[in-house]
């Protein structure tokens, strides 16, 4: 009897584990079969929680490009399987206000780059581990998720997070040569040589669109300072 009784719990516990290795399958299945579409669409961000802001007012627009000489996209953006390119102005408040002020949100071209225009999108995993697995070597909970919730709520801080916000984005920009902006700003059109400064940084090749085109979209930040964290 304690025979039979040992192997039906055995074969229960089997039974469990196979059940919860199912489940674990067919999440991951789902979810790489939803990547592509699931996370560009705000209805993921409708998930957890209520939308402030509707995506139709920051998301991209422009048709593309027929002309060197003209300010439209080359190319549709096309994010990677994970990439989340939806409810950036949730959580960048103060950007996304600085943003709408700017010619990049308002301009006689129909043309609007978006965040992610500009800026890499976050991908799941970032913010999965931001929100919920992050750890490092102060107090467990503290995160860059919380940084930026905690910045919305206080002024000072946000002053102070925007700085090292900055230096990332335009180190990032360095090192792919300021490709985002060349989607718009071809310098291949007659409109870039006629500018002096243009002309001499084709001529020594040494420079990137960023190093001199920055704070044009939100508040000023000074870079000669910050540039050792580059």
């Amino acid at each position: 009897m304690k025979f039979l009784k040992f192997n039906f719990l055995k074969a229960k516990k089997g039974l469990s584990g196979a059940a919860c290795l199912a489940v674990i399958l067919v999440f991951v299945i789902v979810t790489l079969s939803w990547s592509s579409t699931r996370f560009t669409r705000i209805s993921v961000c409708q998930t957890c929680h209520e939308t402030f802001v509707d995506f139709d007012e920051y998301k991209p627009i422009g048709e593309v490009s027929e002309s060197i000489e003209d300010f439209r996209p080359v190319k549709e953006f096309k994010p990677a399987a994970f990439d989340v390119t939806v409810g950036c102005a949730e959580c960048h408040a103060f950007p996304y206000e600085e943003y709408r002020d700017s010619a990049h949100y308002d301009n006689d071209l129909d043309v609007r780059p978006g965040c992610v225009g500009c800026h890499e999108p976050h991908s799941v995993r970032e913010i999965l581990s931001w929100k919920f697995f992050y750890l490092n070597t102060g107090s467990l909970g503290e995160s860059p998720f919380h940084a930026i919730s905690n910045s919305l709520r206080d002024i000072p801080a946000w002053e102070e997070l925007r700085i090292e916000l900055a230096a990332r984005v335009r180190k990032q920009m360095l090192e792919d040569d300021s490709a985002k902006c060349r989607v718009c700003h071809k310098t291949e059109g007659e409109w870039f040589g006629d500018i002096k400064r243009h002309r001499i940084m084709l001529e020594k090749g040494n420079r990137t669109c960023i190093e001199c085109h920055y704070n044009l979209v939100h508040e000023d930040v000074e870079w000669e300072k910050h540039k050792e964290q580059l």
